[in-house]
């Protein structure tokens, strides 16, 4: 069982998206993240919007990871950059289930 969070911003640059999240992937990954992803909407009421979505093997993973993102200086920077790929529209966190 994989937990994924999915969050969809508002659009911004394609450059600096990239950059943004490659810059969080490497933080993401070293608190226990599989995959970390970049996409972007071209159908539909959001294209033009980003999503990011972000695995974990499972829920502890997940919230271990939350909670050291939420104190870490370095990440909440990335965030804050809004331009990059426009604000926080929307989250969802996706359970996997194995077939």
């Amino acid at each position: 069982m994989s937990v994924t969070s999915v969050s969809r911003w508002s659009g911004g640059y394609s450059d600096a998206a990239v950059a943004r999240v490659k810059n969080a992937r490497s933080i993401l990954t070293k608190l226990g993240a599989e995959s970390v992803r970049l996409s972007q909407i071209h159908t539909g009421p959001h294209a033009g919007q980003w999503l990011t979505s972000v695995s974990y093997p499972d829920w502890a993973t997940l919230g271990k990871a939350q909670q050291a993102l939420a104190s870490d200086a370095t990440y909440q920077k990335i965030l804050a950059d809004a331009g990059a790929a426009g604000p926080l529209l929307d989250r969802t966190i996706i359970v996997s289930i194995d077939l």
